[in-house]
């Protein structure tokens, strides 16, 4: 495809004398001519970066015709770096947009380069069109091996890894899995699933060719990444996961709630299904535990991450310390204190000198909450099985949205 765009483009230019290039229909750069005329700051910018910013794609859509493949001028806009006429032919196979062909003007354009720019451009969706096809395919594939990476069956996973790598679609080496999801586990809506695809193409971008793969499953969507030799280590993986939420964000506005987890990193893609699974859980906890963040590594999940094994259904079913209960219910901002101090307590190993320093009270203010908290929840924090028991019920509570 490259080779036969860049032909198209350079004997359009030839032909012009006037510098031509083609965008996808993202404004991502696929071939441009050398340069007949001067060029003005918003084609260098496509260059250098073969992309442009998201506000001039959406400056360039809101300008295009629509259903229309006649070229068209667009209209200077120096905010974006549009200070030069240029010519645009959107470029479609029926009514699907395919990319747009470019030319940069000196002057208006005549019949004769209205003309060449049409033949061009259907030359170029044809071309296009059958890149976009055979790729189809290519994902389709690839999809197809992605989701037999979490089968059960272990055969179809190690042959599902084996075709991957064989086929050059991944590279071999350490690989993790991170899972991005909303606030429950319903079906995505057309507009979040379509957000999360774009989101998941975007992150993809980070990293060289072989080292990425995505899924959208019904209610999350999936990402497979081989760190090693990118720019990205695992230690940085959370970045990624942060990059990923911010590409899905921008789809739908700040006030969508998207949580990423990750998974441990595994020598082989057929074990990635553990990973699969940590990222899952990892994600799962996230929701209930907001002090652990948006993006979260499964090895950060602690005690929750033990607790998260269990399916959902039984954790809900399993019973408290009855005084325990009896105070989560209630809601009073002083029960709630007393409940957050002896949290806090046991987080420190019962530790009275470090619990009060963090809490910024002093140690006389602390022992009369430990003492009113067994007093009202009937519990002896002096007693090793005690205070497992509430430590544990505080988690559990916390994991199963009672508190």
């Amino acid at each position: 495809m490259v080779w036969e765009l860049q032909r198209l483009v350079d004997g359009l230019a030839e032909r012009s004398r006037r510098s031509v290039a083609v965008d996808d229909p993202r404004l991502r750069l696929l071939a441009y001519s050398a340069h007949h005329t001067g060029v003005d700051s918003a084609r260098k910018q496509s260059i250098l970066q073969r992309r442009v910013p998201d506000e001039l794609a959406n400056y360039v859509h809101r300008h295009v015709p629509k259903g229309s493949d006649e070229p068209f001028l667009l209209p200077l806009c120096p905010e974006f770096g549009l200070t030069i006429e240029r010519l645009c032919a959107p470029i479609r196979h029926r009514s699907t947009l395919l990319g747009f062909l470019w030319v940069l003007l000196t002057e208006p354009p005549d019949d004769r380069l209205l003309e060449w720019v049409r033949d061009a451009a259907l030359e170029a969706g044809d071309v296009l069109f059958r890149e976009s096809f055979i790729e189809q395919i290519a994902r389709s594939r690839e999809r197809e091996l992605v989701r037999d990476l979490f089968s059960h069956d272990r055969p179809v996973r190690e042959f599902a890894a084996s075709e991957l790598i064989d086929n050059d679609l991944f590279t071999g080496g350490e690989a993790t899995v991170l899972v991005a999801a909303g606030p429950t586990s319903e079906v995505l809506q057309d507009d979040r699933r379509v957000a999360m695809e774009l989101a998941l193409q975007r992150t993809r971008r980070e990293f060289p060719a072989r080292h990425c793969l995505h899924l959208v499953r019904p209610d999350h969507g999936v990402l497979i990444v081989a760190p090693g030799g990118t720019s990205w280590p695992s230690r940085r993986l959370p970045e990624v996961g942060a990059i990923l939420r911010r590409h899905y964000l921008a789809e739908l506005g700040k006030h969508e709630r998207v949580w990423v987890g990750i998974g441990a990193l595994h020598d082989s893609l057929a074990t990635l299904d553990n990973s699969y699974d940590q990222a899952l859980r990892a994600v799962d906890v996230a929701r209930f535990v907001r002090t652990l963040g948006v993006v979260v590594r499964t090895e950060d999940c602690g005690v929750y991450g033990l607790l998260a094994e269990i399916p959902r259904d039984r954790l809900r079913k399993v019973g408290l310390h009855p005084g325990l209960q009896s105070l989560l219910a209630q809601d009073d901002p002083q029960i709630r204190t007393i409940i957050a101090t002896v949290e806090s307590y046991l987080d420190n190993a019962g530790e009275v000198k470090a619990t009060a320093e963090l809490l910024s009270i002093h140690r006389a203010s602390l022992y009369h909450r430990l003492r009113r908290f067994e007093e009202l929840a009937g519990i002896d924090l002096r007693n090793g099985d005690d205070r497992l028991v509430v430590h544990l019920g505080l988690r559990l509570a916390r994991l199963t949205g009672r508190r």
